[in-house]
């Protein structure tokens, strides 16, 4: 074979090869790249430089152009667009592009673009308005013909234009107020005819009452009124220009809200809430009833109105938005409590993160310590975290008998001692109730001059006995998945007893049978709930010789609890119980076990489904 013939051959090979690269490969999709860009109709527009859109179309036409402030309509009404609607708009500007072209279209009416279905003008700074043409729909009714000044006729998507083809009410700026909340300063809520107030921000989510007292203030509360005014809707607008106020309850105003971006600076806007309107609706096929209010902004513009949620959303009088906690803490920095009553003192002190000791002095008596239970405990130190003033006394007077905080004898007192690092100080907070009122009981925090009342339910949930906070469960495994097997013996003399097996639960008596998972899962998950409310007092009725059931429960490490007798017979509140050798008859309360234990074996039992007849 000749060498030189072959050099020669791949010489031509690798022209060849780069040709065909060149223009079938490379210069072909930048060709196509080229196409596809005349093929966009705005070629791209940058939003820098659009400064109007003009709509023509046969009902309600409209344009918007760029002010310093955003965008705004000019026709049909003198109003801002929405954010989101311009945001959308911009984008279908900017991808709109043809489908395909038609060729050799001389006349247009043919296609409906003698009269078109909708025509889209867009100016841009320094630059020609580009006017797009929309006329009839294709025979798929997928598209619409369409054409630019000399661009001759293509097909558009329908999705490629419809963003501009909304009712103007959808494209404008429907928010009671345009502002950032996260920007407003200070808040001004004035009702009619009641007393005004005042809060100002002191840092993100932090907020104080600053009028008509000085408190802390709820910052939820404080930061949701400029919340609502920004996200809330307008429903309808009423009246573009009005000229008469009044007769819409807005002069003077049902209630007036002023927001402050500036706190030495007048009102950047805010609200005018007026007279309530009920409108008749349809709502899932039914006429309903809604109630609506007049609102305007502050700073002018048309009246409309808005849901009854808003009317509801926005304090009418300053304890709305007070602080209405009493004390503040991360519980897991709480290292004693102590609970003062008449009857006892109760101190609580943190031996781990979930073990307690308590010390409980009953009155007149010597201080005992007993195990305390952390779920208990837990509870009892949100409680307090959390219990909110129903009242606030900013100015009681030096006598307090009314409220109850006079006589001593009569005051309990709540202690928490605080320790934020391990090795940081420890810091007490304290507060002493009177007696209950009625539905509620007046206190004092120390160290403040004002009142505040707790409602009853929150009373009881904070001043919780020794007995209560103390350890009392008859089963004391550290997690449910320690307990490795659990018996049951019933007054027939038989017997049901099921072991753990990995995940799940095995039949050991009566061997051989499926055990029903489940119910057993159900027993278990109360397990740790069968819990002593105390002796049940002589001559309560409790019969152990036609007992429910006896139950005992063994963990990984061998340990048994039980076994527990359930009396047959008991008070309606309680079932009657004996644990192990112990001879007391203790009650457990019926309501949170009596439906999860097992009254015969074949309660463990599943039961197998009967194969249908073929």
């Amino acid at each position: 074979m000749n060498p030189r013939k072959n050099l020669v051959l791949l010489l031509v090979l690798a022209v060849a090869a780069g040709g065909y690269y060149l223009y079938d490969v490379k210069w072909a999709s930048e060709k196509r790249e080229r196409e596809e860009r005349k093929l966009k109709v705005l070629k791209g527009i940058d939003t820098k430089t659009l400064m109007r859109v003009s709509v023509d179309r046969k009902e309600e036409p409209y344009q918007i152009i760029r002010t310093e402030k955003g965008w705004r309509f000019v026709k049909p009404v003198d109003a801002a667009v929405d954010e989101e609607a311009m945001d959308r708009l911009l984008k279908a500007a900017s991808a709109m592009k043809e489908d395909k072209r038609v060729p050799k279209a001389a006349d247009l009416s043919e296609f409906g673009l003698d009269s078109p279905y909708l025509k889209l003008t867009f100016g841009f700074k320094g630059q020609d308005d580009v006017t797009l043409s929309i006329g009839g729909l294709t025979p798929t009714r997928e598209y619409r013909y369409a054409s630019v000044k000399d661009g001759g006729l293509f097909t558009l998507p329908l999705d490629g234009y419809s963003p501009f083809n909304h009712p103007v009410f959808n494209l404008r700026d429907r928010s009671i107020v345009s502002l950032d909340a996260e920007k407003v300063q200070k808040i001004v809520v004035e009702p009619r005819g009641k007393t005004s107030f005042t809060v100002v921000r002191q840092g993100k989510d932090a907020w104080e009452l600053t009028a008509p007292v000085q408190d802390r203030a709820d910052g939820v509360e404080s930061e949701g009124i400029a919340n609502t005014l920004r996200w809330e809707k307008v429903k309808s607008f009423v009246e573009e220009d009005p000229k008469d106020l009044a007769k819409y309850g807005l002069a003077p105003a049902r209630r007036v809200v002023q927001l402050y971006t500036d706190l030495k600076g007048k009102p950047a806007d805010g609200l005018l809430l007026g007279d309530a309107k009920v409108l008749e609706e349809e709502e899932k096929g039914k006429k309903v009833k809604n109630t609506y209010y007049h609102g305007r902004r502050l700073s002018g513009g048309p009246v409309f109105l808005v849901p009854e949620k808003v009317e509801l959303d926005l304090p009418s009088e300053p304890f709305k938005v007070r602080r209405k906690t009493m004390v503040d803490y991360d519980v897991d920095h709480i290292t004693r409590v102590r609970i003062e009553t008449p009857g006892e003192a109760v101190v609580v002190r943190r031996l781990d993160k979930k073990k307690w000791e308590i010390g409980l002095t009953p009155a007149g008596g010597k201080e005992a310590k007993i195990e305390g239970r952390h779920k208990h405990i837990d509870d009892v130190m949100w409680d307090i975290k959390w219990a909110n003033a129903a009242e606030f006394v900013d100015a009681p007077g030096e006598d307090l008998s009314k409220y109850g905080l006079a006589d001593k004898d009569k005051l309990r007192r709540v202690t928490v001692w605080i320790k934020k690092t391990k090795d940081g100080p420890e810091e007490k907070k304290s507060f002493v109730l009177g007696p209950l009122q009625g539905e509620k009981a007046y206190g004092r925090l120390d160290g403040e001059k004002r009142l505040f009342a707790f409602g009853k339910r929150d009373v009881e949930k904070i001043l919780r006995t020794g007995f209560y906070l103390s350890e009392r469960r008859l089963v004391r495994v550290e997690k449910l998945e320690d307990v490795a097997r659990i018996e049951a013996r019933f007054p027939d003399g038989r017997e049901a007893a099921v072991r753990r097996s990995g995940d799940n639960w095995v039949m050991v008596k009566p061997a051989g049978k499926p055990a029903d998972e489940g119910r057993v899962g159900e027993f278990l998950g109360i397990a740790d709930e069968i819990e002593s409310q105390g002796e049940a007092p002589a001559g309560e009725a409790a019969d152990f010789e036609a007992y429910r059931v006896r139950l005992s429960l063994v963990d990984k490490g061998g340990k048994t609890w039980g076994p527990i007798t359930f009396a047959g017979k008991g008070p309606k509140e309680y079932l009657l119980v004996k644990a192990g050798t112990d001879p007391r008859v203790l009650r457990i309360k019926r309501e949170i076990v009596e439906k999860k234990l097992p009254l015969k074996v074949e309660d463990w039992i599943k039961e197998k489904k009967e194969e249908p007849a073929s």
